[in-house]
């Protein structure tokens, strides 16, 4: 495995929207996650709506995030999803539990990682990744899911959330 530098929260999705502006307010609740770059940071339409009920993208403020970087990490999970397996660990003083999807050889890695960004404020990384605080409760409350795009690996804090994304990535079907 390389470094995990890239690392994208992922917020809790919204709640669905009813009335006669359901479209277009739906339209604009991603519309904003990448900033400049590609449309839905290079994710299809379709692919935009299998995943608006599970997770939405908080915006992380760097152009690495953009330009396709993000659709590439789904793809090389759902294209390695027969290699990937589900764990889970304990981090902080509530032990809180995480959830994670990899590669079955990087579990041991992926468990050291997560227990590290619950532990410590400060990472290698291009952006915060927030862990630290969700674990602590000191903020970032619908931040419970996170995608590293340098390996191609989930971790959340949010057991729906993990258990929708397992479902939709087939992982040990």
């Amino acid at each position: 495995m390389i470094g995990s530098y890239l690392i994208q929260r992922l917020l809790k999705p919204f709640p669905p929207i009813k009335g006669k502006n359901a479209s277009v307010l739906e339209s604009l609740s991603n519309t904003f996650s990448f900033g400049g770059g590609l449309k839905n940071g290079g994710i299809s339409e379709k692919g935009m709506s299998l995943i608006k009920d599970i997770f939405r993208f908080d915006y992380m403020g760097s152009a690495e995030f953009e330009w396709g970087a993000v659709p590439e990490a789904l793809q090389k999970i759902a294209k390695n999803r027969e290699m990937c397996i589900v764990g889970q660990t304990s981090v902080g003083e509530n032990k809180t539990p995480v959830y994670i999807i990899c590669q079955k050889e990087e579990l041991s890695e992926v468990i050291k990682r997560v227990q590290k960004f619950a532990s410590e404020w400060n990472h290698e990384t291009k952006e915060h990744v927030c862990l630290y605080e969700v674990v602590n409760k000191k903020g970032y409350e619908d931040c419970c899911g996170w995608l590293e795009l340098d390996n191609g690996y989930f971790f959340f804090t949010d057991k729906d959330m993990f258990e929708r994304t397992v479902k939709l990535f087939k992982i040990g079907e």
